[in-house]
């Protein structure tokens, strides 16, 4: 299993809940829902990682994903409400792919 603090894919993740946080200061409970949504990723690809098999790796990393889609919507409202997001949503849709495509090498392997 490869250490997740040397993979791309979680030092963006962790990136991107800074990024968040900046963004959420002013919305109370979306921001709150935000913040939970963007650490689930990090945490997910981290716990994911430390997992014995490909399978659950994989597993762990689908479920990062879904965080990841999630942070998306979430940015999506923020950007309805005026806010300028469109930085943190090329960072999401980065992380997203990477996800993507490391979730295609553990199924092929």
């Amino acid at each position: 299993m490869t250490n997740f603090r040397q993979l791309r894919v979680w030092n963006a993740a962790n990136q991107q809940i800074t990024g968040i946080a900046a963004i959420t200061v002013s919305f109370a409970d979306l921001g709150s829902q935000m913040r939970r949504a963007a650490i689930s990723v990090s945490s997910n690809i981290a716990e994911g990682s430390g997992r014995g098999s490909d399978a659950d790796y994989a597993r762990c990393l689908a479920i990062a994903r879904g965080s990841n889609d999630e942070v998306a919507a979430q940015l999506h409202i923020c950007q309805a409400l005026g806010q300028n997001v469109t930085q943190q949503l090329e960072a999401n849709a980065s992380i997203g792919k990477m996800l993507t495509v490391l979730i295609r090498r553990l199924r092929s392997s």
